[in-house]
């Protein structure tokens, strides 16, 4: 078996899946990250008796026989540190979105019922129902068990492309097929107008089919499943350590070196850091292929996230797990944007994250002006808390319009900003899940290599558009059976 070291830098899924899976396949493994934690933004914090959950809401492969579900296994994923198996959570509703018109339309998990509110409506719209709620199905079709021999699976597998091919197409573009101003409002409210119909369509279409539910316990738990998974395989995890720079000698990338000046030596190097990070600070900008520098000036990004987490006493199982409330009195953020909706998560569901009797609040808040945020944290820091408390009383304000007087329930009031991603991240930006899925940035592949740097690869979500976790951890079985070739090695998963 080789010996050869490999260093991964960042500890977040996909630096978790590469360890793991190399580990397994006889190479020795140092993972490098800048935080105390693993999970990079697939993760919680603690505040008082409550965890508060940044990550995941719902997460592809969760069912047994699903896409991504081996994978997850493999990774020790849904095993929990007492050996249980973590608990998965399928809803009836994906979402509960109200609108400018005062209607508010509930976007169920079971299709039939999602097809006659959407008809409720849009009974003008019947024809671009009907053909929404069939691509769906075929979307998810794959999950389903009535596919039993191989012409099926590929003529479903043919029509599944072409239906995924048609939701690329951006929402500004789909929400005008209805006559419903109603139905145009939902298509163009939660996902913005330049990105693809499939960044709703994917998790909705899954849903009849449970098998992408809530892991019970939150993100930092898969996380921390995945770690201790890959430190029984032999990986050692360096805690605190943020890379300055790649060392690079004669064109090959031999080891990291940290602000100190500690260095790690290595035969190989795989960055599952930030990418911006890593091509312009880490590597000094000297190995930019020209696909990343038109993808860094000109792909949108998603945005980055406001979180207001509440800690209340009492029973809210009344309201639905998610929901995009409407206020016509927009809450306006220092950083000049103005929303008049947030996403409002209500965790009910998993006694994990708060005491019994007590329930989890998070309320949601993307802006794009991650930056400003940033900027003003470094720059005045008194003001930065001020503008967090101005928030606060905003948000407060509004949930209580939904759930009734607060200050004889409310324990815990904690919020994070674009500062709070980049000082424990350093995200670009940001940004929650790099480049935004657009028709153009879905249609192009970004190189995991780069030209005239030997040993060296990125992986993770700013070298896949479009991002999501399943995507990072794939990234992560990727490299590794990248590597198992080029050094002659026959690549196990662990299961084979």
């Amino acid at each position: 078996m080789s010996s050869k070291h490999v260093v991964v830098i960042g500890a977040g899924i996909a630096g978790l899946s590469a360890a793991s899976y190399l580990a397994r396949n006889g190479y020795q493994v140092t993972v490098v990250e800048r935080h105390s934690l693993p999970g990079g933004l697939c993760t919680s914090w603690k505040r008082g008796p409550y965890t508060i959950d940044y990550c995941v809401h719902w997460l592809m492969g969760s069912k047994e026989g699903s896409e991504f579900n081996q994978m997850w296994k493999e990774l020790g994923a849904f095993t929990n540190e007492d050996g249980s198996t973590v608990g998965i959570v399928n809803f009836d509703q994906f979402t509960k979105m109200e609108l400018s018109t005062g209607d508010s339309i509930t976007l169920y998990s079971d299709l039939d019922a999602l097809q006659k509110e959407l008809l409720r409506y849009g009974d003008e719209d019947r024809k671009e129902v009907y053909a929404f709620i069939k691509s769906l199905r075929r979307l998810g079709n794959r999950f389903s068990d009535d596919h039993s021999n191989k012409v099926t699976k590929t003529f479903g597998s043919i029509a599944q492309l072409l239906t995924l091919m048609q939701h690329l197409k951006p929402m500004k573009e789909y929400a005008k097929r209805y006559k419903s101003q109603v139905l145009q409002e939902l298509f163009s409210t939660e996902i913005p107008p330049d990105w693809s119909l499939i960044a709703l369509s994917l998790g909705l279409s899954q849903q009849p089919y449970k098998c992408a539910g809530y892991p019970v316990g939150g993100s930092l738990n898969l996380a921390k499943n995945m770690e201790r998974l890959a430190k029984k395989l032999g990986v050692t995890f360096q805690y605190n350590f943020k890379v300055e720079k790649i060392i690079v000698e004669n064109a090959v990338a031999t080891g990291v070196v940290d602000p100190d000046g500690k260095t790690l030596n290595a035969d190989y190097i795989i960055s599952a850091a930030d990418g911006y990070t890593t091509l312009f600070g880490m590597l000094d900008g000297k190995y930019v292929p020209k696909a990343y520098q038109k993808a860094y000036e000109t792909y949108p990004l998603f945005p980055s996230s406001i979180m207001i987490a509440l800690g209340l006493k009492g029973d809210y199982s009344n309201l639905p797990h998610t929901s995009s409330p409407y206020f016509e009195d927009p809450i306006v953020l220092f950083d000049g944007s103005k929303h008049n909706r947030f996403n409002l998560n209500v965790y009910h569901y998993d006694p994990t994250l708060a005491p019994k009797g007590k329930t989890l609040i998070t309320v949601m808040i993307n802006t794009w002006e991650g930056e400003k945020w940033e900027q003003l944290a470094q720059q005045n820091p008194e003001q930065y808390k001020e503008e967090k408390k101005n928030l606060e009383k905003q948000v407060l304000k509004r949930v209580e319009k939904i759930i009734g007087p607060l200050e004889e329930v409310l324990e815990m009031v904690d919020v994070s900003t674009p500062h709070s991603v980049i000082r424990y991240t350093g995200n670009w930006q940001g940004s929650f899940e790099g480049f935004a899925p657009t028709k153009e940035t879905l249609s192009k592949q970004l190189p995991k290599t780069l030209e005239g740097l030997s040993n060296f690869a990125m992986i993770g979500q700013w070298t896949s558009p479009g991002g999501g976790l399943p995507t990072a951890a794939k990234d992560g079985l990727v490299i590794a059976k990248k590597l198992c070739k080029q050094d002659g090695k026959q690549f196990s998963s662990g299961t084979d």
